[in-house]
């Protein structure tokens, strides 16, 4: 049985706990999070420069030095866009089943079952993909380093799987034993990922000021080496590469039922990191072109990964290129712990309402660890099985890592395309961050940028098209959606109900809230303009 936080525990008006209960939910969760500790792991999970240093010899490939500068702030401003049609509809509904919850709240009656059902899906599959390709990095980066060192390994699929493994349940055995310290935790790497990009950036450009790249090729080189003949389309896919830096934006969400005041607060975990990685990423990336001497021995190194051939024709030394390395993976591997939090937390909220099979087991928070237990260790096999899929082709792995950006993107973007349709005045209720007039321009482009994205993720990266770099996300997109959808049909249509709001307590809560000037979130979610404050009108106050 779930250890539930009884009136008892809570102060009588707690606002944050009246709101929960609005929202349809008991409050099992500790809010350990300040807005200070849950920005730090939002920063540590999007961490902008490592997503960019990772996935850079893709880019270089595509559009040279200027396609994967340029590429950085473009794909950043779009991302941001949809994180603020996103960050809106988590100050309105501050739950932490995130995407899932808005989906609900915001469609009509006769289609909110399927809305939440189908989001909530898609939300875990993208976080459990996300994790997958971050666990492949931080492997392939070991193995790396080790080839370095010794030129003559050869590393084999299954040896990178097993690290693979290794790496996702230290992840998990993070988030379960050291779950009081996860606050504590994410300070510290936010720390240690500030002082080694700075380093970083440092030793790049001081070590390799005798031997760097000219300042025209590093911004304006858009050399296209993909085989498709528009330099335009090389560009874009470029861009699609780049987006991968800024994943991972709506962690904050996942979590914001562990934070005080969180209609206020998660609007800022959530956009404050994503500006912080636009401004890191570009001179974190410059500095690594500024230290490329030799691109094609870039493209072609031994190791497999580019950035450690990069980090060697900065410095000179291979050691001092290890060190880098091993630092560069040691906060990637943080970023897979993050990534880890919010994947259980994801399940966790989303199977409080019986999505999932067998939810009431994924729905248990553990009362010594406080913290989802069930569904860190369902979230772990997943990924590892995930990984299975490595060993007998990189080619569909990387399909599955790619599909991770469409599931994450889409579901961030599918309740913003059902407020255009059913239009945000008559939805949406009062909340600390509101878009205003800009409302319906930043839900429509975060729709059409990501429909675009969908499209442009399902090209091959390079021509000819061969079985080795055909691009399969489409295969694997289609297929777990249509997953989905059977189950639906199957298991849950006139079955599942989606949250369970009670709006007795809701209309109790409002009264409560109007004498004692606190905001309640509008359950009924038809008529925003009931939803009133007393007191000081913070609306649009950010």
């Amino acid at each position: 049985m779930d250890h539930e936080i009884t009136n008892t525990d809570v102060p009588v008006g707690r606002m944050d706990d009246l709101e929960l209960e609005a929202a349809g939910y008991k409050r099992v969760m500790p809010r350990q999070f300040s807005l200070w500790s849950l920005g730090a792991l939002s920063f540590t999970l999007t961490c902008t420069w490592l997503g960019a240093g990772s996935s850079i010899g893709i880019s270089l490939t595509e559009a040279s030095s200027a396609g994967t500068l340029w590429s950085l702030p473009i794909a950043g401003c779009m991302t941001m866009v949809v994180a603020a049609g996103m960050a809106e509809l988590a100050s309105a509904y501050p739950v932490a089943g995130a995407q899932y919850y808005w989906s609900f709240m915001v469609a009509s009656d006769k289609y909110k079952p399927f809305a939440s059902f189908l989001n909530g899906w898609i939300s875990i599959l993208g976080w459990w993909l996300g994790a997958a390709s971050v666990a492949n990095f931080v492997a392939s980066m070991i193995l790396a380093i080790v080839t370095v060192w010794y030129p003559n390994y050869t590393p084999q699929h299954w040896q990178q799987y097993l690290i693979y493994v290794g790496l996702t349940w230290l992840a998990v055995a993070i988030n379960v034993f050291g779950s009081g310290f996860l606050p504590l935790f994410n300070k510290m790497i936010f720390v240690l990922a500030v002082v080694t990009l700075t380093s970083t950036m440092i030793t790049l450009f001081v070590v390799a000021r005798d031997h760097h790249a000219s300042g025209s090729w590093i911004f304006s080189d858009n050399t296209n080496s993909t085989g498709w003949s528009s330099d335009g389309w090389a560009f874009m896919l470029a861009i699609g590469n780049a987006v991968y830096s800024y994943l991972g934006s709506d962690c904050g969400a996942h979590l914001a039922e562990e934070i005080d005041n969180p209609s206020k607060n998660v609007p800022r975990v959530i956009l404050y990191p994503l500006a912080m990685g636009l401004l890191t990423a570009f001179p974190f990336t410059a500095a690594l072109m500024y230290s490329i001497t030799d691109l094609e021995a870039v493209l072609d190194t031994v190791t497999g990964l580019p950035l450690v051939e990069i980090y060697y024709q900065g410095t000179g030394s291979y050691a001092a290129a290890s060190v880098l390395m091993a630092i560069f993976a040691f906060c990637f591997f943080a970023n897979l712990v993050a990534n880890a939090t919010t994947c259980s937390r994801t399940l966790w909220a989303v199977s409080r309402d019986n999505t999932f099979p067998y939810s009431h087991i994924w729905a248990h928070v553990h009362p010594r660890f406080k913290m989802p237990l069930n569904a860190m260790v369902l979230s772990g096999i997943c990924i590892s099985i995930y990984g299975v899929i490595f060993i007998g082709s990189s080619t569909a792995f990387a399909a599955m890592v790619s599909a991770a950006i469409i599931f994450q993107q889409t579901s961030c973007i599918i309740p913003q395309a059902i407020l255009l349709y059913r239009g945000r005045d008559k939805v949406l209720p009062e909340r600390y961050f509101n878009l205003g007039r800009l409302g319906p321009f930043v839900n429509g482009l975060a729709v059409a940028w990501v429909c675009f994205l969908n499209v442009l993720y399902c090209f091959p990266t390079t021509m000819p098209v061969t079985p080795q770099n055909m691009s399969y996300v489409s295969v694997v997109t289609v297929g777990l959606v249509g997953f989905v959808v059977i189950l639906w049909f199957t298991t849950k249509r006139g079955v599942f109900t989606g949250p369970h709001i009670d709006f007795e307590l809701l209309n109790q809560r409002r009264n409560e809230a109007l004498h004692a000037g606190v905001y309640i979130i509008d359950g009924n979610n038809v008529d925003g303009n009931d939803f009133k404050r007393q007191g000081q009108d913070s609306k649009g106050e950010f």
